[in-house]
């Protein structure tokens, strides 16, 4: 089960045991308890930790090159689009400038040029959330809420009459992310309770 939830987020979402472990506390947990270590867990799952940990590493002046560079090649760099694409530099953006739009400014960029000023219609959120889903991303409210607050926001009011939960739904997305989340939880705790060998 560890094995299969690091392999899904991979790509996906940061794989350092900083992010894991305040974000995945439970997955963080029991993988230290059963390898031994995060870094051994990551091994196992057949993956180099010295390059994840490395590509992780944001400085502010690594913040402020990689958001020139994505500007200067032409990629949207407005709030939305980082969040869903480029989801490690959006993170280290606002742990070290307090926002993404400080750090925009502290690139030299006029935030409000790069802005989407217009609000995503009912066909684009059901497709930005139908990608997060296809990329495996936990579409619990408690996620959402810490990740991805400008799609929690706009697809409850007008995709859910201001519920989340029936935003997935008429988004086709039937999994019940309370009970998935509850039951890794659950299972994890279980793990813990045997008895060392």
């Amino acid at each position: 089960m560890i094995r299969q939830h690091i392999l899904s987020r991979y790509g996906v979402e940061p794989l350092n045991s900083h992010y894991y472990a305040t974000t995945y506390p439970s997955v963080y947990a029991a993988a230290d308890r059963i390898f031994g270590s995060w870094e051994a867990a990551i091994t196992m799952c057949g993956l180099d930790y010295s390059q994840i940990r490395k590509y992780k590493r944001w400085s502010n002046t690594a913040v402020v090159d990689e958001i020139r560079k994505l500007h200067e090649e032409g990629q949207p760099i407005s709030s939305q689009s980082v969040q869903v694409h480029h989801k490690s530099l959006y993170m280290a953006a606002i742990k070290r400038f307090r926002g993404w739009k400080r750090a925009v400014e502290a690139a030299g960029i006029d935030y409000r040029q790069i802005r989407l000023r217009r609000s995503l219609n009912k066909t684009e959120l059901r497709q930005q959330i139908l990608e997060l889903y296809r990329k495996k991303v936990d579409l619990s409210y408690t996620n959402m809420r810490r990740n991805y607050q400008y799609l929690l926001a706009s697809g409850s009011k007008k995709l859910g009459d201001g519920s989340w939960a029936r935003a997935r739904l008429r988004c086709g997305i039937k999994v019940n992310y309370r009970i998935e989340n509850r039951g890794l939880s659950k299972r994890n705790a279980e793990h813990q309770e045997q008895p060392q060998s």
